[in-house]
């Protein structure tokens, strides 16, 4: 690439803000209780001293409104609405001045923090700006149309997905892989560091799926400009101008001025001084923002449309602190559901009465979801944080929003279970099975514990009435179905089954060596000679039955060597702590005892078996249990491993498949991807996978799958060897530059965890015409959605209120050709009118879909055949030229042009808001 000669350096003035790294949230709001560390004056004097986020952001204000006056010369960024919505509620006399200084307060982004956007759920990616974005257009009658990603350790591929789904116009980068101690690819190729060096750190980024969004990369970092102060403005401006030309390829430049908790420079002043200043080149220096910088190099016509692969090639925050990476999980499904049933509970036919049940919910959700935001954060999911902040903060802060999502979810299925009007037989329970997920599906259903005490022997679902089994926690599996966002009622019965499901089986040999774990679609063999690996997988509905997938024992164990990893240590730094080398993972080996083995279920539905083995790393013993549970008609393997991860380890599972890995075809953030990894080591590369994995050969046909629900260190070692990262407790400590911070005594994570995995079998994989694995159609997604999301059961009352009908379904959508399969990832209250549903719809074809929106369960509990579809961002704004879809009773055609759609649905004809007494078009349930 050949630059062109630059005209214009715009200086953005923005702090870096994090929610929790080396301080809990509330010390860095306005350092009370004073802090220890030095943390808020670690580079004095030059650049000036870092302060706590109120004593930024009210000298940003004083910049911005002198006097109490708009400065129109002065413009300031803030990226997370977190702090400033702190700082709103403690100086509420400021506020006046944050709106005064209208445009020229910059919003960047505008989440309650800046978020990871390789690991959070997409659900809960889109909710961190969504909850940020509302309260900040509320206060401040702003919008923002720019994503500010500095910090974040690695990018996800398909990110422009979810920001052109925000409405987003662009975003600003900076870490990626090859950008510390110049690291090159394996195979020669050059780094993504390179790759941007060399064609531009402007370009049209593009996704899959054809979304696009505006690409700058931070080349110099979020702080480049940190050491700019008005003295040294000549010398500085000129070297951000010789950095930073080379790698442009627009004559604007761009430099962010600030850094971890920066304050503010007066900008103009700086400017000014090297525009006065006649030896200068021909470059004018301005104060502005990163929306003034889109747009100028948006309108340039120079920038390039490409596809682009920043994943890091080693992640050791992927497996660090599973518990948060659980939580986090746990939480986000807990609440979509929560939505759901919502939309369903409660229905009554005084209007009035309901309106007031579904804005006291909607608060409820909308404080949940802005307690999970911080969770998303790029050093709290990532387990990257101190240690103090890690057991002081994190973990307790999202446990406590977990148990409250949870809640939230229950009392809702509780609520719509005592409003079913049930049918049953004499000496039946019914109960009502519960579907969250935007599709209709049927499966394993366990109930805890077993309702009234009573012994079943079977249930009668609308398939027919088919055998139960007792749990061996005190509770009732069964089959049964439920169609999307709803519920099913079947009813428990002490009468024999009539039908006979597809049947599961475990084995022991004569002296219980080892077991056979076998459905009508797989076979496993596990051994105490293998320390209860697996020895093998049929794959029994495939062309060869009899041959096994692995190459050697899997589900293993593996210990790697992290003496000198630390808990920062990522792909694009993955170096040695305090050698500047590249670090490395040695596989350990280890020698297991006290094998034992139990067998906790025997079907006929599912199979459970428990296994334990200890070993003895560096003088001390760990224990641990590793479950392997089938289910009837169920093409993968179940697998649950609880342990702790020895110090100055990396626990890993391993399985060794019966070819090469040359790709893995994953789950990403909010799509999916199958790039080929791009190798910058030896050790374990691992990835950061959603949902599922699909190992593939050098032909593009799937050596089996993986599915997961919170476990997204994924990845492979060389040939065959797929690995899954359980846990990390690495033997150096980050933070060791804190005031003499010292690793913990048993390392950053001495705790036990549970890590829960599948595999799958490669026949039913979808394969294209070619036998390339096709995760457009989205079967897979669907299934791992279904395995890590299990259909919920409550017992419906003797007496219930026979307002909701035995079957129901919100809503559902269908595709209007084709195989891929649309699904509704959302159902919620809109944020800015509860009475709205907002519907948030996927699809994974990668072009564009015709789908149809069925609206007939909304519809029958509003009384009325026609409401009010209207395209909306995902951040429920409008778009322009969109208008609302045609249709009713058979349905709402519309076309998905991208992988996500999202809808706002009101009531078609004029009525009265209830709550507010304003007239509009709104949704009202039981106004008739």
């Amino acid at each position: 690439m050949q630059p062109p000669a630059p005209t214009l350096i715009i200086l953005c003035g923005t702090p870096h803000l994090d929610w929790d790294w080396l301080l809990p949230f509330s010390v860095l709001c306005n350092n009370q209780p004073p802090e220890q560390i030095d943390y808020f004056n670690l580079y004095p004097p030059n650049p000036p001293p870092v302060q706590d986020a109120f004593s930024i952001i009210q000298a940003g204000i004083n910049f911005l409104c002198p006097n109490g006056q708009p400065n129109s010369a002065y413009f300031y960024s803030l990226c997370e609405m977190g702090f400033l919505q702190a700082f709103a509620n403690a100086n509420p006399d400021q506020v006046s001045l944050l709106q005064a200084a209208g445009s020229n307060l910059e919003i960047l982004g505008g989440g309650i923090t800046s978020p990871d956007n390789l690991l959070p759920h997409g659900e809960a990616f889109i909710r961190n700006y969504l909850q940020g974005y509302t309260w900040m257009n509320t206060l401040l009658g702003r919008t923002t149309r720019q994503a500010w990603l500095p910090d974040d350790f690695g990018h996800d591929s398909q990110l422009p997905v979810l920001l052109a789904a925000m409405g987003f116009q662009g975003v600003a980068f900076w870490r990626v892989p090859g950008l510390s101690n110049n690291l090159k690819p394996l195979d020669g190729s050059p780094s993504v560091d390179q790759q941007l060096t060399s064609n531009g750190a402007d370009f049209i980024w593009s996704a899959r799926d054809g979304s696009t969004t505006v690409a700058h990369w931070l080349q110099n970092g979020y702080g480049q400009g940190g050491n700019l102060t008005v003295a040294t403005a000549i010398s500085c401006i000129q070297d951000y101008i010789t950095a930073n030309s080379p790698s442009s390829p627009t004559p604007t430049l761009f430099v962010p001025v600030g850094g971890d908790f920066a304050m503010p420079v007066d900008i103009p002043a700086c400017a000014a001084a090297w525009n006065a200043n006649p030896s200068t080149p021909s470059v004018k220096a301005q104060a502005g923002t990163f929306d003034q910088y889109i747009q100028a190099i948006a309108g340039s016509n120079l920038l390039q449309t490409q596809a682009f692969h920043p994943q890091p090639y080693y992640t050791g925050c992927f497996q660090t602190r599973p518990l948060l990476k659980r939580l986090h999980y746990e939480t986000t499904r807990a609440l979509l559901g929560a939505e759901i049933f919502t939309a369903i509970a409660g229905r009554q036919f005084n209007s009035i009465s309901w309106q007031q049940e579904i804005q006291g919910r909607a608060v409820a959700l909308q404080k949940a979801w802005n307690d999970l935001a911080p969770s998303t954060h790029h050093d709290y999911i990532t387990g990257t944080g101190i240690h103090y902040v890690y057991y002081g903060e994190q973990a307790p802060r999202l446990a406590q929003v977990c148990d409250g999502a949870k809640g939230l979810r229950s009392g809702a299925m509780r609520e719509i279970a005592a409003q079913i009007t049930p049918q049953p037989q004499s000496g039946e329970q019914p109960l009502a099975v519960f579907n969250q997920l935007g599709f209709a599906r049927s499966g394993l259903v366990e109930t805890r514990p077993r309702p009234g005490g009573i012994s079943f022997q079977s249930i009668r679902t609308p398939q027919g009435t088919f055998p139960v089994q007792a749990s061996a926690e005190g509770g009732w599996l069964f089959f049964a179905g439920a169609q999307s966002l709803g519920y099913e009622t079947c009813y428990l019965s002490r009468a024999a089954p009539q039908q006979a499901p597809q049947a599961v089986s475990i084995t022991p040999s004569s002296d219980g060596s080892s077991y056979v774990l076998q459905n009508s679609l797989i076979e496993v063999g596990i051994s105490g000679a293998s320390n209860w690996s697996i020895d093998y997988i049929y794959d029994l509905q495939g062309p060869a039955p009899a041959l096994n997938l692995l190459g050697n024992i899997s589900n293993q164990l593996a210990f790697y060597l992290d003496q000198c990893g630390d808990n920062y240590r990522y792909g694009s730094e993955n170096i040695c702590h305090g050698s500047g080398s590249l670090g490395s993972l040695t596989l350990s080996p280890v020698a297991f005892e006290n094998v034992t083995a139990q067998v906790l279920e025997a079907g006929p539905l599912r199979v459970r078996l428990l296994t334990r083995v200890s070993c003895t790393v560096d003088q001390t013993v760990y224990t641990y249990t590793r479950e392997y549970m089938l289910v009837a008609g169920e093409p993968f393997l179940r697998m649950r491993t609880t342990g702790a991860c020895p110090f100055k380890y990396s626990l890993m599972t391993q399985f060794t498949l019966g070819a090469p890995i040359a790709t893995i075809a994953q789950g990403t953030t909010y799509h999916w991807d199958d790039a080929p990894l791009v190798r910058y080591w030896q050790g374990p590369s691992m990835q950061a996978t959603h949902d599922f994995a699909i190992p593939e050969n050098a032909n593009g046909a799937p050596l089996g799958a993986i599915y997961h629900g919170s476990m997204p260190a994924w990845g492979q070692v060389e040939g065959a060897v797929l690995v899954g990262g359980l846990a990390r407790n690495p033997g150096q400590n980050y933070f060791s530059w804190v005031n003499n911070v010292g690793c913990p005594p048993m390392g950053i994570d001495p705790d036990a965890h549970t890590l829960e995995y599948a595999f799958r079998v490669p026949t039913g994989i979808t394969l294209t015409t070619t036998g390339v694995t096709d995760p457009s159609t989205g079967a897979q997604l669907m299934e791992a959605l279904c395995y890590h999301t299990p259909l919920m059961a409550f017992p419906v009352p003797a007496a219930t209120s026979k307002q909701l009908p035995a079957s129901f379904s919100l809503a559902s959508v269908a595709a209007g050709s084709g195989v891929s399969q649309p699904i509704i990832t959302a159902a919620k209250p809109a944020e800015s009118e509860p009475n709205d549903l907002i519907l948030r719809i996927y699809q994974p074809s990668n072009s564009s879909m015709n789908a149809v929106l069925s609206l007939s369960g909304l519809q029958s509990l509003d009384g009325q055949q026609t409401l009010q579809v209207t395209p909306v961002t995902a951040l429920e704004q409008p778009i322009a030229g969109a208008t609302p879809l045609s249709g009713g009773a058979a349905g709402y055609p519309f076309t998905a042009g991208t992988a996500l759609t999202t809808l706002r649905i009101t009531q078609a004809e004029q009525g009265v808001n209830l709550t507010s007494g304003k007239t509009r078009q709104s949704y009202v349930r039981g106004q008739h």
